[in-house]
């Protein structure tokens, strides 16, 4: 079997541990998982946005086969306070069609800029199902962050990037961490390795 190593870039959907105190996180438990032969790596940062991969690539390993890279939600994070205006009766499809746009942008230039040393890249959506407290959030940010991840999905596919279901593979409450509900717990972050394998031809 060839020797592969993946990287993992992005945020805390990858760098998790502060959030699950004694239980492994997402890139421990991606290394138990993987076959023996192959390795895995972190620069994710918890926090980072669109605009910091490149900051994050130059710390891929040389040897890297395997980009997967998770970003986005805290770039949406910024929008949050419009979701509260489709409460007070405004429509979701106008408040987000700008940063829709703005979005659309900032991923389609930063899938290029992952693509640009050769590598394979997988990308992940934003999962959906995250137990908001704000009850604006419950009922609203699912379908706004939908509309994020068609744009997600269609940038990547038009790049013949794989794209790995994030808001798919974390459906249940227990996926997310008790200590923040955006982050992965354990066992969330158990299913995003197993997509993220699946994808790679080792699921």
């Amino acid at each position: 079997m060839t020797a592969q190593h993946i990287c993992l870039m992005g945020d805390s959907i990858f760098d998790n541990d502060v959030y699950i105190p004694g239980e492994p996180g997402v890139i421990e438990q991606m290394r138990r998982s993987i076959p023996k032969t192959w390795s895995a790596s972190k620069v994710a940062v918890d926090g980072d946005c669109i605009e910091d991969i490149p900051n994050q690539l130059e710390k891929v390993p040389t040897h890297t086969t395997d980009i997967v890279v998770s970003i986005g939600g805290n770039d949406l994070r910024k929008f949050r306070h419009l979701l509260a205006k489709v409460a007070e009766g405004s429509k979701l499809e106008a408040l987000i069609a700008s940063p829709l746009a703005d979005f659309e942008l900032a991923y389609g230039w930063m899938l290029d800029t992952v693509s640009e040393p050769g590598l394979r890249v997988c990308a992940c959506t934003i999962y959906t199902a995250i137990p908001f407290a704000e009850p604006e959030m419950r009922d609203h940010a699912p379908s706004a962050i939908d509309a994020f991840n068609a744009i997600i999905q269609r940038l990547a596919e038009a790049r013949g990037i794989s794209v790995i279901r994030l808001d798919v593979a974390c459906a249940d409450k227990d996926d997310f961490s008790k200590m923040s509900p955006i982050e992965p717990s354990s066992k969330g972050g158990q299913k995003i390795v197993d997509a993220i394998l699946q994808t790679l031809g080792q699921g």
